[in-house]
């Protein structure tokens, strides 16, 4: 008896050990090589998609601090307007707003014309939302509209800086996916893998625009305080039901993002505690931590 006890504590502490290490050197790789953005130049813009609060709003306010003029879109003009009027008195750049929903072809389309005028330095691709319920049970037309903007709008923003940011030899794209991606669970199947997609479609442009100096990031956030789980579309998420050190600020994520801007390291994950958790998925026993993480994305709905 004492020796299968043993040899149980060998094999559990062995398994501990292992998913350590890999934690660790994941998290090295991480957030290793990091490369703060280049200075810009007097004419260079940033473009940030769902930018009227949160994750993007606060790229807008980071940006504008290290000198980048901004292109502002999102749906709501006024709250862009508000937020472009502060930067523009705070940091004496431009700031210009487009108001557009990416859910729209349409609009997405008066972006890659605006795109195609600009000294595109940086594009960030942020506009998202989330939905509850099982595949089923959503409503189609939001499942078909969180796609469009998750996936067909990014892609497509992306193609149109392609061709400037070639010819100028350099510039940044970030496309925010999350945490999520490496989750997959059952009640809203196509928000992470709508975010397996970003991750993925980022790592393969990066290859292909390697040699032209452009560096690609998808950046993957947990749980950040925003109005995101505020909508309309999360009204069964509870934010009492998240343990406190999961929640991080936005601007925690997107110092860390614009820290992190590296050709060869693709993903971000901001958060060591995130980091050692995807690390545990990638190297360490995955079916029981996705059976964990399962669990408890189904107690926070």
């Amino acid at each position: 008896m004492r020796k299968f006890g043993m040899k149980k504590l060998l094999m559990g502490t062995t398994a501990v050990t292992t998913l350590v290490a890999s934690g660790y050197l994941m998290y090295r790789e991480m957030v290793g090589g990091q490369r703060p953005l280049p200075t810009p130049k007097k004419n260079s813009y940033a473009l940030i998609t769902g930018a009227s609060s949160g994750i993007g709003a606060e790229f807008a306010r980071q940006l504008a601090a290290l000198g980048y003029n901004l292109l502002l879109t999102a749906r709501r003009g006024g709250k862009l307007a508000a937020l472009a009027a502060e930067l523009q008195t705070a940091h004496g750049i431009t700031a210009e707003v487009i108001t557009a929903d990416l859910a729209q072809s349409d609009d997405v389309a008066q972006l890659e014309s605006r795109i195609a005028d600009l000294n595109l330095a940086v594009l960030v691709n942020n506009a998202g939302f989330g939905t509850t319920g099982g595949l089923l049970a959503s409503d189609l037309e939001a499942q078909m509209a969180m796609l469009n903007v998750h996936i067909t709008a990014t892609m497509r923003l992306c193609r149109a800086a392609l061709p400037g940011m070639t010819e100028r030899g350099g510039g940044t794209i970030i496309n925010v996916s999350s945490i999520s991606a490496f989750f997959p669970s059952a009640g809203d199947v196509n928000y992470p893998a709508s975010k397996a997609y970003l991750n993925v479609f980022s790592q393969a442009l990066q290859a292909e625009v390697l040699a032209s100096g452009i560096v690609v990031q998808a950046l993957c956030p947990g749980f950040t305080v925003t109005e995101f789980h505020d909508t309309d579309n999360m009204t069964d998420f509870d934010r009492e039901k998240v343990p406190s050190v999961l929640w991080m600020t936005a601007a925690e994520v997107v110092s860390t993002s614009l820290h992190s801007l590296n050709p060869n390291r693709v993903i971000c994950i901001p958060g060591r505690r995130y980091q050692l958790m995807v690390a545990g998925v990638k190297s360490g026993p995955t079916a029981l931590i996705l059976k964990i993480a399962r669990k408890f994305r189904q107690r926070v709905r």
